[in-house]
């Protein structure tokens, strides 16, 4: 069995802060409210989630 060919590439990795800003202005012009921010993501294997299990 033949394996495909593997291409290894650095990409560039940027900052959440960074990326929080380009979607901030895109939204912005499309809608009259709206907000992004950076915050710690919560435990969703937890209530009220319950969505994960560890």
């Amino acid at each position: 069995m033949s394996t495909l060919p593997v291409m290894k590439m650095c990409c560039h990795l940027p900052p959440l802060e960074e990326v929080a800003e380009v979607l901030q202005k895109g939204l912005a012009s499309n809608f009259a409210n709206a907000e992004v921010k950076v915050v710690e993501c919560p435990d969703l294997s937890i209530a009220p989630f319950d969505l994960a299990d560890k």
